[in-house]
């Protein structure tokens, strides 16, 4: 008697299920093998840090720093990357769901990275997002006040402008000196800002032009005592330096993951805090989106790229691995030896602080004998570094002090070498003979 067919079928697509979820399970197998490898035996010296250095893919004898904007994607969280791309192109839809299967533990991760409720975490695509959702959210009318600061980036001023123009809220730019004095400098000017019509405060955890902290955990309380909420963007911040943000007390805490956790590109989470979650409406809506009581409402955009979000647990795990804390000794060392030493040389101008409080692995400088594009590119031409410029301009117009010059990003692939390099550029243009 012939098999049924409908029979035959079925037991192909479970056998091809299967065969995905094996295929997928090795994938994963060979990966913790790997991480399991990161953690140092002894001291993380540096020998460590260069062994460390060779699981990236970067350019042979480059110096990047410029970590504050994209990082370099990990050599085996880019395999598995590719690996699920594959997957997704063998078999789609199946495959698919295969990883969009291990969303719910991604979230778990995610939600221990920062300290969070796996309800308090949507993974969207980077802190852009994130801000929008927070801004367009949430209800507010005309004559209602946000505060934010000089140096926000446009990814959390311009959702309030807009929101400013579609409703009449009123958005207020709260000076920080460039770099402030102490963290007591930006509580009190917020504080100082603060009046009846005040409904918000949204504030960076670490500003991208000068890499400046703030000390968000005052700033929440000082909110919550007002009845305000605070609304923190955080996208320079995780993958740092440990994130609580339980312990910061903010209502919401935006990140990209592009940066320090080196992610790939695409991937972003928002911890909205439980209380909080009524309040603050859903931007991107699809079928069944209130079925959602949780922040897992702020996610939902149909279709989606599931092997770059399957790369984010992954890039996870790469750090947990190598550990948070000794990440953030190592990029701290980096960064305040960097500091100290660029101080001492003639024409150079900080405008980070080396105090641990207001600053960590992100330094803006600039030479009052030399232009941004050329300091930029004679580091880049001579010594293969690779920085950001920061120059004045119309992109942070509330600012009266103005950042003319670069912006290093050290991160824990970068050596003390590579710091001596920038130093030694930083003489030369100096000394004017070059």
């Amino acid at each position: 008697m012939a098999d049924d067919p409908l029979e035959v079928s079925r037991r192909k697509f479970v056998a091809h299920s299967g065969a995905a979820f094996a295929t997928f399970a090795a994938i994963k197998t060979a990966f913790a093998d790997t991480v399991s490898q990161l953690a140092p035996k002894g001291r993380a010296d540096e020998g460590y840090w260069d062994k460390i250095r060779r699981k990236f893919m970067l350019e042979d004898g480059l110096a990047y720093l410029n970590n504050g904007t994209v990082g370099p994607t990990p050599t085996p969280v880019f395999d598995n990357l590719c690996a699920y791309w594959r997957l997704m192109a063998v078999n789609p839809n199946e495959n698919s769901a295969t990883l969009q299967g291990r969303l719910e533990a991604i979230r778990q991760k995610a939600a221990q990275f920062l300290g969070a409720f796996p309800d308090e975490i949507a993974i969207v695509r980077n802190a852009t997002e994130c801000n929008n959702l927070v801004a367009q959210g949430i209800d507010l009318k005309a004559g209602d006040e946000v505060l934010i600061g000089y140096l926000e980036h446009d990814s959390n001023r311009q959702p309030w402008l807009v929101k400013a123009k579609r409703q009449g809220i009123v958005v207020k730019e709260v000076p920080i000196g460039t770099p402030p004095a102490s963290p007591e400098e930006i509580l009190q000017a917020f504080e100082a800002a603060i009046t009846p019509r005040t409904r918000a405060l949204a504030v960076t955890h670490c500003d991208t032009v000068t890499g400046a902290y703030a000390p968000i955990k005052e700033l929440a309380r000082l909110a919550r005592d007002k009845g305000l909420p605070c609304f923190a963007d955080g996208a320079q911040v995780p993958g740092m330096v440990p994130v609580n943000v339980q312990d910061l007390g903010v209502d919401t805490y935006a990140t990209t993951c592009h940066k320090w956790l080196c992610s790939p590109a695409g991937t972003g989470l928002l911890y909205v805090r439980r209380e909080v979650q009524e309040r603050i409406w859903p931007n991107i809506v699809t079928e069944n989106w209130w079925s959602f009581k949780d922040a897992r409402k702020y996610e939902h955009v149909s279709r989606r790229p599931w092997p770059v979000v399957a790369a984010l647990e992954d890039a996870i795990d790469f750090q947990n691995a190598i550990g948070r804390d000794r990440i953030e000794s190592r990029i701290r060392a980096l960064s305040s030896h960097f500091r100290s030493r660029a101080a001492e040389i003639p024409h150079v101008k900080l405008y980070t602080s080396n105090d641990p409080r207001l600053s960590g692995a992100m330094t803006s400088l600039g030479m009052d004998n030399v232009a941004p594009v050329k300091l930029r590119e004679y580091l880049r031409q001579r010594y293969d570094v690779y920085t950001a410029e920061r120059s004045k301009g119309v992109k942070y117009p509330a600012d009266p002090h103005g950042v003319e010059g670069i912006r290093v990003s050290l991160h824990y692939y970068n050596t003390f070498e590579q710091v001596e390099r920038v130093l030694q550029g930083l003489r030369e243009l100096s000394s004017g003979k070059v």
